[in-house]
């Protein structure tokens, strides 16, 4: 029998791949780019359409939440769980930030700042809404080193703000953006709702105009969704509503937001996002644009994607509080990402952004995209939903309108069919769900479907407080 190879190789192969190069010496222990999200769940007063792990200040223990949060903040910074991450933006969220003292809020700043390695030029966004903002406010928030605001607008229209329960009026939003520029702030995003029940194509014009007037260097544009286990689905119910618009109207809105700010100089980055060119915001870039960045999430309710897992925190703020004082983690919820994992999560996320990189897919996981999600991509751009552009997969205008549509096509395993609400903690209380059942039977002439108010896949039972 001939032998396999013309001679047997006796070399000790001790690593591999064995291309290496002094060009990528230095960038061995280059810190990775990551951001960070702050959650602060309080409120002067929750929204009807709100479904965020949120509660009104008064009456709340804000005092011991925060002292929990710092104490989260220190345990990763003790264990130094992010040493070999540099932090290039910051998030504080909610709930209402601005709703507590500014010296609170910036006392988690300064923890954050002398716990990490965050950039000097870091974007570091606080998320404020009118009544608890005030220019003193806004004044230590940029001596403090925020320099982004990111404001609850939602609407200048005051029948559609009362419809969907906002608590300020169009008054309250002069006020705040007087606020915003008696601070300095240059790069502030404005949040804006549409599609509200009621609302007509002029309302949503205005709307768009006067945000436009304001000089804001951001819009975030959200549709409304009527979710179970809020007000306003309670109000729905009791027929308390104007009845929701067709979906040939909602659509013909997403394309009159579009046009008017595009129209307007601001450029479409990602479902729902609008920027200033300059001002796109680094906290979309670091969690979806892809490649997609790691991230941390502190306080309750929090996501965080690091270390190959996606982990959540206790959504109730009181589980939270009692893991993190009893020395456990306050992680509710976990997984580790696998290869194909993320590889599916390079476009699921990506794509909501409109587009992914081939060439940086195959620098990433060293396969081409189409021998993963080859039938899928031919599909989609059988469909001219998606096509190649050069190195890029870019989302058609077609696509761009069903993106939501598009990016569940690579949904993989477990994922398929789940949707993002794992946990839910209903800030309804018992008084307001009976008070709107009975307005609801009486309206109905008989009680309300239960399926209609419950949320069909959450893995937690939802936490109604008795107050």
């Amino acid at each position: 029998m001939a032998a396999p190879y013309p001679k047997k190789d006796n070399e000790f192969v001790a690593w591999y791949p064995l291309d290496l190069t002094r060009d990528l010496a230095a960038a061995v222990w280059h810190r990775k780019r990551a951001g960070y999200y702050v959650h602060i769940p309080f409120c002067t007063a929750i929204c009807d359409y709100c479904g965020f792990s949120v509660e009104r200040l008064k009456g709340s223990n804000a005092t011991g939440y925060l002292d929990a949060l710092k104490q989260e903040i220190r345990r990763y910074a003790e264990a130094r769980r992010v040493a070999n991450y540099r932090f290039v933006c910051g998030h504080f969220g909610g709930g209402t930030p601005s709703a507590i003292p500014a010296s609170d809020l910036i006392s988690v700043k300064a923890l954050i700042d002398q716990s990490f390695d965050v950039a000097d030029d870091a974007e570091i966004t606080v998320e404020v809404n009118p009544i608890s903002f005030t220019p003193t406010m806004a004044c230590s928030y940029r001596e403090a080193g925020i320099n982004r605001i990111s404001f609850g607008v939602q609407s200048f229209n005051d029948r559609t703000l009362a419809v969907i329960g906002r608590p300020h009026r169009a008054a309250d939003v002069s006020t705040t953006l007087s606020a915003i520029r008696e601070g300095g702030f240059d790069n502030y995003s404005l949040d804006l709702i549409y599609g509200v029940p009621g609302q007509t194509f002029d309302e949503l014009k205005t709307d768009l105009a006067k945000i436009i007037d304001t000089g804001a260097t951001h819009v975030s544009s959200f549709r409304l969704e009527i979710i179970p286990l809020t007000k306003l689905k309670l109000r729905e119910a009791a027929r308390l509503l104007p009845a929701r618009l067709p979906d040939e109207v909602l659509n013909e809105m997403d394309q009159l937001v579009s046009d008017a700010l595009t129209r307007a100089g601001y450029r479409p980055y990602g479902a729902f996002n609008y920027a200033k060119p300059g001002y796109e915001s680094v906290h979309n870039e670091i969690a979806f644009m892809a490649p997609q960045g790691e991230y941390i999430g502190f306080g309750n309710s929090a996501y965080s994607y690091i270390n190959d897992h996606v982990y959540c925190n206790y959504a109730d703020v009181e589980e939270y509080k009692a893991a993190v004082f009893s020395e456990n983690e306050p992680i509710a919820l976990a997984a580790r990402v696998n290869s194909l994992q993320k590889q599916a999560r390079y476009f699921v996320l990506g794509l909501k952004f409109f587009q992914v990189s081939r060439g940086r897919f195959m620098d990433e996981f060293g396969v081409p995209p189409e021998s993963v999600f080859g039938s899928i991509l031919e599909a989609l751009a059988a469909r001219q939903l998606l096509l190649l552009e050069d190195d890029q997969y870019v989302l058609t205008a077609l696509g761009k309108k069903y993106v939501n549509n598009v990016i569940k096509e690579f949904f993989i395993g477990a994922s398929v069919g789940m949707n993002q609400y794992p946990q839910f903690v209903s800030n309804l209380t018992v008084n307001e769900i009976t008070r709107y059942a009975k307005l609801a039977d009486s309206a109905l002439g008989h009680p309300p479907e239960v399926s209609t108010l419950v949320p069909r896949d959450c893995r937690e039972l939802p936490h109604i407080e008795e107050r």
